[in-house]
């Protein structure tokens, strides 16, 4: 038991020293122990039936289909930005954001300016230069506004995505920076609300004749979760027409925009002409009559993510229509030749030996199948995958994108170089499958995608940034050519959805989740006549999806608990609270995680917490303590006695020699995080 402790702290045993003279046999076995104790679910019950309840499912297949949309949406006239607050403005190419900030502080506000930069650097005047790529960079401009008269930034306007005609969107300063800034933002909590403008252009087509960027669409990411994530905060996407630097009226209305009062949860807005356009998801019209299908017999179909449980059950439907199918995926598999003498001398259960049977029953049943080991992410790859299908079959008529990666974790606790993981097979991949089909005649590129990218529940950052990023890429392809994104809602026991519920137990995936059948029905009607390049296929009324979406808010609002269970049996003995500060700490644990008894040397995740309670704690805590307690301050310490150090100490001042100290103090979170994430795909047998 020891031992096992070791290892979840991220410790490697010496297994050959351990196991010396022993023979061991590896066996699946559950990812939690089975101790037969009534522990905290009544409160998750009681959520998830309220929150379920809005969220049903309509057994009326032909309800489930919509598509984005642009409507008008004025601005309230006179109204102008809050000059009272002091503004943050990431200063871009064009000089929208230097008029910005020129208009702002003309009207008596404190406004700082960031510029993008190879080093940081402090101009003066209120004006600084910092790297995009590094998180340093972005503390240290925080911690000295912080320092500075005028306090931390409470009006933020991020212009970083504003670029000139022919110059791309880039993941650095879209994505990637309005992660490192959320970052360096939480590490000093501010009780006042938080408002921030994410302006961009060529992201949206709204007109249908704008150019676009699909790269910005990661962007989007951030917008829509950081809300979800931060108690007291909004985000607003705001999409501009300007290509070059604005015009006075351009400027007139960007102020208004920074003046409206924003809604609770996401928005995206764009501005086209005189116009201001709110993107809006409509009930979309089915063809009417019979369809002829799509899908040719004896045609040539390429399917990524093939082994997956999406591309199998894909190439089974394809099968059955008389095509045939080649299927690509990053692992490698016995070749075909070598299916059946591989399962006899590998008659046990696994992921490879799943995937094996699978395909042999679709071969037995006559499938003709082509399976190709290739990343979907590798150019090489993938144009020798295309090059041996067409070797063997001729011309490609359609491909199916179902490759991913499941994402999760919070904006607050994220490794970049693990979201890269996630936005890799949908951003990059897709990319190079345009690439590697580029000489193909298509009758269509379908990429599968996910309603999160719309609704941007909590902790799926890096998840609903790479769909958005597909839905994107198809408004913009699919201008010239049949290129279309379905947004799908989960699917039963297979898909991503299977892979990404969040760790709030309130996931009602299951529930409102459709079959197979019903979900290659829903494919076959999108491709037989829906005409638009983004689909939303959704069992559950959209509206209420977006209404219900998961928020760190939730648990703090959900009905109480009832009565505390008993303290679980962890190896920490149970210390009592001595000060009144610890009695606060103990006491909010015990509520939000339902225990009658909390020890201040006990470990947060010991007794069940997760990085979405973990939110709420800290929140709970600075509210009833008027402390500034960072979520990274949890982890660092994980026990109610550290957290009342904290709280009782003077809050320091961060300097030029404790910023090294700060970034290796998060360095060595995020190595842990790390080790805890991978050790969770290793139980899971990913």
């Amino acid at each position: 038991r020891t031992l096992s402790h070791l290892w979840l702290t991220g410790t490697t045993p010496n297994w050959n020293t351990y196991q010396t003279q022993q023979q061991r046999r590896r066996i699946p076995l559950p990812t939690y122990p089975f101790q037969h104790k009534h522990y905290w679910l009544d409160r998750q019950a009681t959520t998830t039936r309220a929150v379920g309840s809005a969220t049903t499912r309509r057994d009326d297949i032909t309800q489930w289909f919509y598509a984005p949309s642009w409507q008008r949406a004025p601005l309230p006239a006179g109204e102008q930005p809050d000059h009272t607050r002091h503004w943050l403005v990431f200063a871009d190419g064009l000089g929208v954001g230097e008029a910005v900030a020129e208009r702002l502080r003309a009207a008596g506000a404190t406004v700082t300016v960031v510029a993008a930069a190879d080093a940081w650097s402090d101009r003066g005047d209120g004006r600084y230069a910092i790297d995009p790529a590094n998180s340093s960079d972005y503390e240290r401009l925080i911690s000295t506004l912080r320092n500075s008269p005028a306090g931390t930034p409470t009006r933020i306007v991020h212009g970083w995505s504003v670029t000139a005609p022919g110059e791309e969107g880039s993941l650095q300063r879209g994505f990637e920076s309005l992660i490192r800034l959320t970052q360096a933002l939480v590490q000093h909590p501010d009780s006042e609300p938080r408002r921030i403008w994410v302006l961009s252009n060529g992201l949206h087509n709204v007109t249908g004749a704008e150019p676009l960027s699909p790269l910005k669409a990661t962007l989007l990411g951030p917008c829509r979760v950081l809300p979800r994530e931060l108690p007291g905060t909004t985000c607003r996407s705001v999409d501009l027409d300007c290509l070059t630097a604005p015009t006075e009226t351009e400027l007139t209305r960007l102020l208004a925009e920074l003046a409206a009062e924003p809604e609770q949860g996401p928005e995206t807005v764009a501005h086209r002409g005189s116009h201001r356009w709110s993107q809006h998801f409509l009930p979309q019209p089915l063809p009417r009559g019979d369809r002829s299908p799509v899908v040719r017999k004896g045609g040539v179909y390429l399917v990524t993510g093939g082994t997956g449980g999406l591309g199998l059950a894909l190439a089974g439907h394809l099968a059955a229509a008389g095509a045939r199918i080649a299927l690509t995926a990053r692992t490698r598999l016995p070749d075909a030749a070598e299916w059946d003498s591989w399962l006899a001398r590998n008659p046990g259960r696994g992921r490879i030996a799943d995937v094996v049977r699978k395909l042999v029953r679709l071969r037995d049943a006559g499938a003709e199948l082509l399976v190709l080991q290739a990343d979907v992410s590798d150019r090489a790859a993938m144009s020798e995958a295309v090059r041996q299908t067409t070797q063997r079959w001729g011309r490609i008529h359609g491909a199916f994108h179902t490759a991913g990666v499941a994402g999760g974790g919070l904006i607050q606790l994220k490794d970049l170089r693990a979201a890269a993981e996630v936005l890799l097979p949908k951003v990059r991949g897709t990319l190079v499958l345009e690439e590697a089909l580029a000489d193909q005649e298509l009758d269509f590129l379908v990429l599968f995608g996910s309603n999160g990218a719309n609704v941007g529940s909590a902790g799926q950052v890096d998840y609903c940034a790479a769909n958005c990023f597909l839905d994107a890429f198809a408004q913009d392809r699919g201008r010239t050519r049949r290129v279309v994104s379905i947004d799908w809602g989960p699917w039963r026991e297979i898909g991503m959805a299977a892979g990404t519920a969040t760790s709030s137990g309130i996931d009602q995936a299951d529930q409102r989740a459709m079959s197979a059948a019903e979900g290659l029905w829903a494919l076959d009607t999108i491709l037989a006549g829906v005409s638009e390049a983004q689909v939303i296929v959704s069992p559950a009324e959209l509206s209420a999806l977006f209404e219900n979406a998961f928020s760190v808010e939730q648990g703090a609002t959900a009905e109480p608990r009832g009565a505390a269970h008993e303290r679980p049996n962890i190896l920490t003995e149970f210390v009592a609270p001595r000060t009144d500060t610890e009695r606060t700490i103990c006491e909010v644990w015990q509520e939000l995680l339902g225990i009658e008894k909390v020890g201040v040397q006990d470990s947060f995740f010991d007794l069940g917490g997760n990085s979405l309670i973990a939110i709420q704690l800290v929140s709970t805590l600075n509210t009833r303590l008027d402390a500034k307690l960072a979520l990274g301050d949890l982890y660092e310490g994980l026990t109610a006695s550290h957290l009342a150090t904290l709280t009782e100490k003077p809050v320091q001042q961060t300097t030029g020699d404790s910023r090294k100290a700060l970034e290796e103090r998060r360095e060595k979170l995020q190595q842990r995080r790390r080790q805890h994430q991978q050790r969770r795909r290793t139980a899971r047998g990913e």
